[in-house]
């Protein structure tokens, strides 16, 4: 079976502090994951989660999600499984879902619970079926994102260090039930995949993603995970990478770059053979960028020379950038003159670059460069942290210090919870 990964869509995302939106990168990507479906005879799509960048999206943002669907279910890709990530709205991804199923689009938007009070697991066990009478193709364990009330109990007066390891050993407990499960199907040679939305121990993260538990006690050992899944499609991570080397244990990455951090990303989907003799080939299939996110240093002069190397034309809309200017002394009018540097890129009477952000840094001065640097700054471009970390060193706190680790932690915690607020 032909199997497309992919992940960490963020539909209605807006670069932080920005009132730019994705939509138009977003529609573009849409239009051609559906030609790839088309082109490679994919016959199952797995969204590893973070369909949306918050609980509650813009409209707009649904509807480009229910249209795509809606068009899938016109080509030759007759299943669709799609798991809640960390930004979803589970109660949300889950209204549609008995529907969804007539036309054999699955979802898992949150654990399911019996009246008991027990983890119903069977839920997140989908067989995929290629003809009706007939034993599945596939098996997905369809894990979505495991919040802490799923993994584990509060307990009082728990350290730091205990929480974390029950964390973890919650999040492994939940994929050894699932795969104790499906044993029938793994002795009847039935491919097994699982997804999962996590960190995983070993890989490289950008700037955008967000401890999704609290501290990164999340950060699951893969090396532990059951040797029965034949596949496991992981989300959270927007960097595509293997996990511990493996092979068959991927980030697929998300598909648009959600962070200057993420600037000289590769982006790919991951299309995967599985048969009764499990893997047999992953292909990575480089998804168009059409709008970079450029990071560019140095003084005013540099910063246009590094623009001149750029072929703008190659892209279809314009470019953002995020600027730090590296200068001597004081020069009044900076962002004046960077935007007018932006301004000089042009196709068409229309602006290839869009300046979003701008820094300084001074060079060969002994003073306060963040003192400094706050003189050019908008309010939107700080971000909280940095104003924490600020506050803290006024007051002669190392905030990244063992002793003061659980401020910092919960300072964290309480950041996130503040942004998936509407």
């Amino acid at each position: 079976m032909k199997i497309l990964h992919t992940a960490d869509w963020h539909l209605g995302h807006y670069l932080k502090g920005q009132e730019n939106d994705r939509s138009e990168e977003h529609e573009y990507f849409l239009g051609w994951l559906l030609e790839v479906i088309e082109n490679y005879s994919i016959e199952l799509l797995v969204i590893a989660g973070d369909i949306f960048d918050t609980a509650n999206p813009p409209h707009w943002a649904e509807e480009q999600y229910y249209r795509f669907l809606a068009e899938v279910t016109r080509t030759q890709c007759k299943n669709v499984v799609i798991i809640a990530g960390n930004h979803d709205s589970p109660n949300k991804l889950n209204a549609p879902k008995e529907l969804f199923k007539y036309m054999n689009i699955h979802v898992v938007g949150k654990v399911h619970y019996q009246r008991s009070g027990e983890v119903a697991l069977q839920h997140e066990i989908i067989p995929i079926y290629e003809q009706k009478n007939q034993p599945p193709s596939l098996v997905v364990c369809a894990v979505p994102f495991l919040k802490d009330a799923d993994i584990r109990k509060s307990v009082a007066n728990e350290s730091l260090s205990q929480t974390e390891g029950r964390v973890k050993e919650g999040i492994l407990n939940h994929y050894h039930q699932i795969s104790e499960l499906i044993t029938t199907y793994k002795n009847s040679q039935i491919p097994i995949l699982a997804t999962g939305h996590l960190f995983a121990a070993g890989m490289t993260s950008s700037e955008s993603e967000k401890d999704i538990h609290i501290g990164n006690q999340g950060n699951i050992d893969a090396n532990k995970l059951p040797q029965t899944f034949d596949y496991v499609a992981l989300g959270h991570i927007h960097r595509p990478q293997k996990v511990a080397n493996k092979n068959h244990i991927r980030y697929s990455g998300s598909p648009i770059p959600l962070s200057f951090s993420e600037n000289t990303d590769r982006k790919i989907v991951l299309i995967l053979n599985l048969n009764e003799k499990g893997l047999t080939d992953v292909q990575e299939i480089s998804v168009p960028l059409t709008r970079p996110l450029l990071r560019l240093k140095g003084s005013l002069q540099d910063i246009e020379s590094q623009l001149l190397k750029i072929n703008f034309n190659q892209f279809k809309f314009a470019a953002w950038a995020e600027v730090k200017a590296v200068l001597k002394e004081y020069e009044p009018n900076l962002r004046e003159k960077i935007h007018e540097i932006g301004n000089k890129f042009k196709i068409r009477d229309a602006n290839m670059v869009n300046i979003l952000s701008i820094g300084v840094e001074y060079a060969h001065r002994n003073i306060d460069t963040d003192e400094q640097a706050l003189m050019y700054q908008s309010i939107h471009e700080i971000k909280p942290i940095e104003v924490f970390e600020k506050k803290c060193k006024s007051e002669n706190i190392d905030i990244y210090s063992e002793k003061y680790k659980d401020i910092l932690e919960a300072f964290k915690g309480l950041l996130e919870e503040v942004e998936k607020t509407p």
